[in-house]
């Protein structure tokens, strides 16, 4: 049975999102009391040593800030666009592209992509390190996918402005919007020979994630594509696993081919479903502190391959990294994204929440990917003219096809 202590908690793996707040009128006046509470809760969240990153220079000097844009700035700013600054700030010092702060709205966003549904044109980022907006995947049978877009596309403009990696969260607001309207996208992708700016209008649709989709296939081979790992996929996969079984399947392809990922709790049930008693992921903080998930004695006892690309990345990565190094399943395709990071949302008050890394995860071996993903026991690489991949595009898929002859 899993460690329940990381089973119930939210812990967000994904490539996609301090409580400071006065006026500038109230500022000095409540800068104790607001530091008494923010220590508080960094003591509670953290551990029991005190932290103190808001000392009486950093509030004098903040106040000076507040004053002089009060005073000199050409426009007008609101309190709350300036407060809102300043919480973003915080977590933006820390140079960590994977944590972020979520205002009201931002969070609520956020939680109605984990339960599988937004509207927008269906492509999952993550900030390169090269600092671009890096495309992760795109969504099946979305406008993204329909128009061609690709993993490690790199997003450079969206509707004529230019955004960068540090500025992802605003790029993903502006592609999200009502359904019907439209967004420009312009794109850099890398080529054998040269990169290419290309320019795609997407016409804004409705995303509602069926995240796991199955076919039975000739041999009694069974295949289920994993989209994400969010909230309904496990009990989604169970569903359609149960279907195949139903119809004779005897053995089962996994494509997790562009799944960035998604919830940990949910993707090690999926492991858990298929491995027998022994660990799945296990994650280490700053502090040398680790705790593990585990796998418990009941297992699904057929013969598995799992399919991986590029766009494979973190909760994907642990499904591929536990199934590998326990020898539960070939693995087929191309090198993973290689994310090995884990994120935690904390909510604050007033329905805000910030997502932080709080510790790297190792696979069952000790191996920590982030950097470097995994490699395929089977390297195969597609066709560079392919229109499609999966059982619509079995012709030309040849990794779906090395996997069908590894089961047969």
């Amino acid at each position: 049975m899993m460690n329940n202590k990381l089973k119930n908690i939210l812990i967000v793996v994904c490539i996609v999102v301090a409580m400071l707040a006065t006026s500038l009128y109230t500022f000095n006046a409540g800068r104790n009391s607001v530091l008494k509470q923010n220590q508080d809760y960094v003591k509670s969240v953290v551990s029991e040593k005190e932290i103190k990153f808001f000392d009486e220079k950093t509030a004098n000097t903040l106040g000076e800030i507040y004053n002089a844009i009060g005073s000199e700035y050409y426009k007008d700013v609101d309190n709350d666009t300036l407060n809102e600054g300043i919480l973003k700030g915080v977590v933006e010092s820390l140079e960590d592209p994977y944590s972020e702060y979520f205002n009201e709205e931002e969070y609520k966003e956020f939680n109605q992509s984990s339960e599988g549904k937004y509207s927008g044109v269906g492509i999952v980022v993550s900030p390169g390190e090269d600092g671009f907006i890096t495309v992760v995947s795109t969504i099946k049978d979305t406008p993204a996918h329909k128009a061609g877009i690709k993993s490690d596309d790199k997003i450079i403009k969206v509707d004529g402005v230019e955004y960068t990696a540090d500025k992802m969260n605003e790029a993903v607001k502006v592609m999200r919007g009502k359904e019907g309207t439209k967004v420009k996208l312009e794109i850099l992708r890398k080529t054998s020979s040269k990169m290419e700016t290309l320019t795609f209008e997407l016409t804004r649709q409705t995303i509602k994630l069926n995240t796991a989709e199955g076919e039975l296939l000739k041999d009694n081979i069974g295949y289920i594509s994993v989209s994400e790992f969010d909230e309904p996929t496990y009990n989604d996969f169970v569903k359609v696993y149960k279907e195949l079984k139903n119809k004779g399947m005897k053995k089962l392809i996994i494509d997790l081919r562009g799944n960035p990922g998604g919830l940990l709790n949910v993707c090690a049930e999926l492991a858990d479903f298929f491995l027998d008693k022994g660990t799945i992921v296990y994650t280490s903080d700053k502090n040398g502190n680790k705790e593990y998930l585990y796998s418990d004695d009941a297992a699904e006892d057929i013969p598995l391959v799992v399919l991986v690309n590029k766009g494979s990345a973190s909760a994907s990565e642990i499904v591929t990294g536990a199934f590998k190094d326990r020898g539960r399943a070939k693995i087929v395709g191309t090198q993973t994204f290689g994310k090995g990071i884990v994120q935690r949302i904390f909510p604050l008050s007033n329905g805000r929440a910030v997502k932080l890394t709080i510790s790297e995860y190792y696979t069952p071996n000790g191996n920590n990917i982030h950097g470097t993903g995994i490699e395929p026991d089977y390297v195969v690489e597609l066709p560079e003219d392919i229109k499609g991949i999966g059982v619509k595009h079995l012709k030309e898929d040849t990794q779906l096809q090395k996997a069908i002859e590894l089961l047969k």
